[in-house]
């Protein structure tokens, strides 16, 4: 599995309230990006609480993920999250997301994911996840607000595009924002 998580906290603080996670679980693989609200440790708290919820239901559906969640994190100030589900066999992603993360696969063309309003911990009324095909090469990029919501990959190099490790982190650098906290998660399709 190529996947890769770069993230960085405001100001190059001690607490960054953005997190994401990747798991491999009954065949799929489970990719999570995470943006606890505001900055600081009670973002971090949020954002990890969230997090540790989501590891320990792999299984669950993705509405039931997010129902679960909603009711484990009311203690904190919530958070925005975004999931993306890939079934290898299908050749498919299942994306679910609340509040303002983004999603998007790129590949021979560039498609968005689409992030329901709300937030998780705070309440939302809808979640419609959305079932994609994907194909081998495409890239998944998962990311929180504190990243501009289009990058222009155009003008990197191959060598940059072919290893996620220095993709995310490239992405980063490249297009996060200043006065947020910013994650990037990048995950490449090798199933054929």
């Amino acid at each position: 599995m190529q996947v890769s998580f770069a993230k960085r906290a405001l100001d190059d603080g001690p607490h960054c309230g953005d997190a994401g996670g990747h798991w491999q679980a009954g065949g799929r693989t489970i990719l999570c990006i995470i943006d606890g609200l505001g900055h600081g440790k009670g973002a971090e708290v949020a954002a990890s609480a969230a997090l540790d919820y989501v590891a320990v239901h792999l299984q669950d559906s993705l509405p039931d993920i997010f129902a679960g969640c909603e009711s484990a994190i009311r203690h904190t100030r919530g958070v925005a999250m975004g999931i993306a589900v890939i079934e290898p066999d299908a050749a498919t992603l299942t994306y679910a997301g609340v509040g303002n993360t983004r999603g998007i696969i790129a590949g021979q063309k560039v498609r968005r994911l689409n992030s329901d309003p709300g937030i998780v911990g705070g309440g939302y009324k809808t979640l419609l996840p959305e079932i994609v095909p994907l194909v081998p090469g495409d890239l998944v990029i998962l990311s929180t607000d504190g990243v501009a919501e289009i990058m222009d990959m155009s003008g990197y190099d191959s060598a940059v595009l072919r290893e996620v490790e220095p993709l995310a982190w490239k992405l980063l650098e490249d297009w996060g924002k200043a006065r947020d906290d910013a994650a990037v998660l990048v995950f490449k399709n090798l199933q054929r």
